[in-house]
């Protein structure tokens, strides 16, 4: 496997131990390496807690051998789509980096490094994680971080504008942060989802924390959009499991066929309108 599918496989693997513990009535409390914690009878008492754990390893264990068969491993390969990212969003990313005093850190990142420059921050200890904390509350110093890298996390907080003015505490003064958020994309919990972001709604979360915009647009062009909406809707929606991952998986085997024309919608203005996610680049001003 190559590192990208290794690391997609744990973020999946994790997702459903999770989701096996809370259908078993149980909390999940944090991660550690390739492993969960979780916990029954707190908050609440419950009477049958014991066999409720007992019962969460050897049914997660069946899920996992269901869902990773090498027949469906194919599916999934089959089924992979890396979408071109607008040419604005790459030279923001590389802007904040390069501009970078102090230490980068990506929140939110993990198990996957986005760029070797980049130390990660993550509420649980994922591989390539460097610093456990909480986006709402930074463990850093004020005015001791370089750059920030945030993608596909701010739809995941409770409460961004609490992230965002975190991010321009602890970052220097001139420095900046790109983020890059789902616009329109399908609920994805893991663990929640509160909100997606139009561009200007973007762009205002920052500038609403004393951040100059410095640069935003389109990053994942309206082609994705249009084909991973589409497969969404045919794995939720559609009568029985094979009929909803067969049609799930037409729709992404032709998506990686026509995903491609998003390198050239993606050199429009008004591509933010149909994106899939947008991109801001905001500095702390000096």
């Amino acid at each position: 496997m190559s590192p990208k599918e290794i690391c997609q496989l744990v973020s999946e693997v994790m997702g459903e131990i999770t989701t096996q513990v809370r259908a078993h009535d149980g909390v999940a409390v944090d991660f550690a390496g390739d492993g969960q914690m979780a916990m029954w009878n707190a908050p609440a008492d419950q009477p049958d807690a014991f066999a409720a754990a007992l019962e969460t390893a050897p049914d997660g264990l069946e899920a996992l051998a269901h869902e990773y068969s090498s027949a469906r491993s194919w599916i999934r390969r089959a089924a992979e789509i890396d979408p071109p990212r607008s040419v604005a969003a790459t030279r923001a990313l590389e802007h904040a980096l390069e501009h970078a005093v102090g230490p980068a850190i990506s929140i939110g990142g993990g198990p996957r490094r986005v760029d070797p420059r980049l130390r990660t921050l993550n509420v649980g200890f994922f591989r390539n994680v460097d610093v456990v904390g909480d986006a709402h509350a930074l463990p850093f110093r004020e005015s001791s971080v370089g750059a920030i890298h945030c993608e596909a996390v701010l739809e995941h907080l409770e409460r961004p504008e609490s992230a965002v003015a975190e991010m321009h505490r602890v970052l220097e003064p001139g420095a900046c942060v790109f983020a890059a958020t789902p616009f329109l994309q399908a609920y994805h919990g893991y663990p929640e989802h509160y909100q997606n972001f139009t561009l200007r709604g973007h762009s205002s979360l920052f500038a609403r924390s004393g951040f100059e915009i410095v640069s935003a647009g389109a990053c994942v062009g309206p082609t994705f959009t249009l084909v991973d909406l589409l497969s969404n809707w045919a794995r939720e929606q559609l009568p029985t499991r094979v009929v909803s991952r067969g049609v799930w998986l037409l729709f992404r085997v032709l998506g990686r066929l026509i995903v491609p024309l998003d390198r050239w919608f993606l050199r429009s203005s008004a591509s933010h309108k149909l994106a899939s996610s947008t991109f801001v680049l905001a500095r702390k001003l000096p």
